[in-house]
């Protein structure tokens, strides 16, 4: 494997593994909250903390099922994003960048991936 395509698979490992950390620290304060507050519940955030773990140790090992599920997360914020532009949800324009840039870097990403796709192991 080059070592460019074995960086940024590793890089994005890491950063999914990060944003692991991230979501599971955002499901231990909701669970605080609904146990004190009874505050709403946000179950799905541990769907996404196991998501994001299965996905970055994947990355890590440079396995191609874990590009498969990153390049599925990608495609589908692109599905919603043209379903909600066709339906004709309008945002200004700063934040319509910003929703072009994140739905480009998520299918961005395992796009470059693919490139290596002979590098990577089941």
């Amino acid at each position: 494997m080059s070592t460019t395509s074995s960086l940024l698979v590793k890089a994005a490992g890491r950063f999914v593994l990060f944003m692991a950390g991230v979501f599971l620290l955002l499901f231990a304060a909701n669970l605080r909250a609904r146990l004190y507050y009874h505050g709403p519940n946000y179950g799905f955030l541990f769907w996404i903390f196991l998501y994001c773990v299965l996905t970055g140790i994947g990355l890590l090992k440079h396995r191609k099922w874990a590009v498969l599920l990153l390049f599925f997360l990608g495609a589908l914020f692109a599905i919603i994003f043209a379903y909600s532009w066709i339906k004709g949800a309008r945002v200004p324009m700063p934040w319509a960048l910003l929703n072009y840039g994140f739905v480009a870097a998520l299918l961005g990403v395992p796009i470059l991936m693919l490139r290596r796709w002979t590098d990577l192991r089941w």
